[in-house]
């Protein structure tokens, strides 16, 4: 039998010496794996995919995701919430749980400096916005993980003890989990859809900010690069020079404005009702949006009130 790369005619040709084969640990053979890591929105509080190729050997998967969590995004839009110098000790999985045991660093404050929109909250809020954004770390972990095929929870502990919700700072997973109070051991966690991006959640957090005086700095990044007619989206200093400040908001409406979604591919349908403030006469408008799924974030085309100014 010919060697790979040998042919026919070299069975007769004097055979070349050849060292003994070492032998193979399969543990020891790097190979490229792809997972799907979460981290908050630049500017919403929800969390949004990443993904990543990464170098595996040695580790298991699991202990990769954590690890490259830990490490922070990549890419555009996203920011790592984490208390700072948050560490492994090791990282386990038996059947569907994953737990984690990380150092006591996780029970520290994050930094809300390094976060767009949250250095400069009034004191009296930072004990409500540490609770959400270490609710938002928490899940960032669990969801990662639970995107593996076959797990379906996680179980965190801190220094090789399994602490209360209290002791964690995360009482808001008991909006979770009502059975348990703050003092009770915190459970295993399950995946949660809502803490994650939506078409929905993207527009109406777009169109809460039409009511008022908009800050384009902040609405921008959540715009599809086209607009509802397939034009070119502008750029942010030409958008805000054509689009006038109308006192009192652009929009309005009652309750919430988003009326369905509907998802494709990489597309997503919503169906939205308010009125238009931006002509001398009051217009109400039942309008089809279209969001597109760009490098894992939903972006919304410009809607047709504001597309009038370009």
């Amino acid at each position: 039998m010919p060697g790979q790369g040998q042919s026919e005619t070299n069975d007769a040709a004097e055979p070349t010496p050849r060292s003994s084969p070492l032998p193979i640990d399969p543990y020891e053979q790097a190979r490229e794996t792809e997972v799907i890591l979460y981290f908050k929105h630049e500017i919403a509080d929800f969390l949004v995919p990443e993904s990543r190729v990464v170098t595996q050997e040695k580790k298991s998967t699991e202990q990769i995701i954590v690890e490259e969590v830990l490490k922070g995004p990549q890419g555009f839009y996203r920011v790592q919430v984490m208390p700072p110098g948050t560490e492994i000790i090791d990282v386990t999985r038996r059947s569907d749980t994953v737990f984690v045991n990380l150092t006591d660093d996780f029970l520290h404050p994050i930094d809300l400096s390094v976060i767009p929109g949250k250095e400069n909250i009034p004191e009296e809020d930072i004990p409500q916005v540490q609770a959400e954004m270490k609710r938002l770390a928490i899940y960032s972990i669990v969801n990662s993980l639970t995107y593996l095929d076959g797990v379906n929870q996680v179980k965190l502990m801190i220094n090789n003890t399994q602490l209360s919700y209290k002791e964690m700072g995360a009482e808001l997973l008991l909006l979770d989990n009502p059975a348990a109070d703050a003092d009770s051991p915190m459970t295993a966690i399950r995946r949660n859809k809502n803490v994650l991006q939506s078409p929905a959640r993207i527009t109406r957090i777009f169109f809460n900010a039409l009511t008022a005086e908009p800050n384009w700095d902040m609405l921008y990044p959540f715009l599809s690069s086209k607009t509802m007619d397939g034009e070119n989206l502008p750029t942010l200093d030409e958008f805000k020079a054509q689009v006038p400040i109308i006192v009192g908001g652009m929009i309005s409406f009652e309750g919430n404005p988003v009326l369905e979604e509907e998802y494709l591919i990489n597309k997503a349908f919503v169906t939205v009702k308010y009125t238009d403030h931006t002509t001398d006469a009051l217009k109400e408008v039942t309008e089809v949006l279209t969001l597109d799924y760009i490098d894992g974030i939903w972006k919304l085309r410009l809607p047709a009130f504001l597309s009038q100014f370009r």
